[in-house]
């Protein structure tokens, strides 16, 4: 009997240990990485673009925030998309030119008859009624040049602020809680600015810019340009001044905040691995995983604000760097026939296309910056 005892006990031993012990799988940073994407609804960040901006960065392959996606661009189709926005904007303005330049050689050749009525040349009405044909072509076009500006400057606002709460959750989850709200408190401020200023300033300020630049050269009697000049220029100072200041006070807060940041995060490992026996160092080799996952989706829908705020504006910037180059080419033909109000109108339509892209760079270039200094400093890796 005692023997029998003796091989069941072993036999339940051999039985027991022969299994293999079994724990529980751990996440891969693949699965961190998922996880934090859908928990911070960067995946609905798409939801808040203009559609034509959709419709570009599907065409890129780009239809999220999706590290992997971002990283899919190729040079050669980023720049094929550039290359066809500027060829779908340049309708409009190849056909202003011709009319344009049409007028200008019906008004050459009306000249060069020395047509008279009575005793009277006709020389100066026939270059009135040219500088209004050519006022009715130019004026609608760049009035609708503005309002595409403002509603560009509204949409890209309402992106930004949709795409700074969630970035500065991923920043507070990869330990910048500092940072994340420096670049919530600045960005919703410029947004918030840049929605007021395309609303209440832009479409008013440069209608009436225009205005007076028409006028100015309609009626050579009443001498607008130097307050026209003066305006054009007093709008690209201001706007980059505030450009300047603002991209300097982001700067700033981000560098002190990194610091903060970057010591906190240190402390956090360094209690993780020093106070947990056996298994502190694990745990601190996990904390780094998941930190880095948390930073790789950041790094993520920071290039994809940047991405989409670019191409945000790109259409409304082709739009008046072709009309720069379509007035300045009219205005070169009407100098060679030496008919001075018409380059005076085109001129002056210019400078007010000229102050409106200057407008459109100041407050793309807030925006870039700004996420660019809080992407580096704050460290994306």
């Amino acid at each position: 009997m005692k023997k029998t005892a003796c091989f069941l006990l072993v036999a339940a031993a051999l039985f027991f240990v022969a299994f293999p012990a079994a724990a529980q799988e751990v996440p891969g940073s693949g699965e961190y990485y998922e996880e934090q994407y859908r928990a911070s609804g960067a995946g609905e960040l798409p939801d808040s673009l203009p559609p034509d901006t959709r419709r570009l960065l599907d065409g890129l392959g780009v239809d999220g925030a999706d590290s992997g996606k971002i990283l899919s661009v190729t040079p050669q189709g980023y720049f094929e998309k550039i290359v066809a926005i500027f060829t779908g904007q340049a309708g409009n303005p190849l056909r202003v030119f011709v009319s344009v330049t049409a007028v200008i050689l019906l008004c050459a050749l009306l000249n060069g008859m020395k047509l008279s009525f009575g005793e009277k040349p006709m020389g100066g009405v026939v270059d009135m009624v040219g500088t209004l044909c050519v006022c009715t072509i130019v004026v609608a076009p760049i009035v609708s040049c503005i309002a595409d500006a403002a509603q560009m400057l509204t949409a890209a606002s309402r992106f930004l602020l949709a795409c700074v709460p969630v970035l500065a959750a991923v920043m507070a989850a990869a330990g910048q809680a500092a940072s994340a709200g420096v670049y919530h408190m600045l960005m919703v401020a410029a947004g918030n600015a840049v929605a007021a200023f395309s609303a209440d300033v832009l479409v008013p300020l440069m209608n009436i810019f225009l205005g007076l630049s028409v006028v100015s050269s309609v009626s050579p009697g009443v001498k607008l340009g130097g307050l026209c000049g003066i305006l054009n220029k007093a709008v690209k100072w201001v706007m980059g001044l505030g450009m300047t200041l603002f991209t300097g006070l982001v700067t700033m807060h981000s560098l002190v905040a990194s610091s903060a940041d970057s010591a906190g995060a240190k402390a956090a490992k360094f209690v993780v691995s020093s106070s947990v026996p056996v298994v502190g160092n694990a745990l601190g080799d996990a904390f780094n995983t998941v930190v880095g996952c948390v930073k790789t989706l950041k790094s993520g829908v920071g290039a994809f604000g940047l991405l989409a705020g670019i191409f945000i504006f790109l259409p409304v910037l082709a739009e008046c760097l072709l009309w720069m180059l379509t007035l300045a080419a009219c205005s070169g033909i009407s100098q060679i026939f030496s008919m001075d109000a018409v380059t005076s109108l085109l001129k002056a339509s210019s400078d007010v296309v000229s102050t409106v892209l200057a407008i459109l760079l100041c407050c793309m270039m807030v925006l870039v910056i700004s996420t660019v200094v809080m992407m580096v400093i704050g460290g994306v890796t």
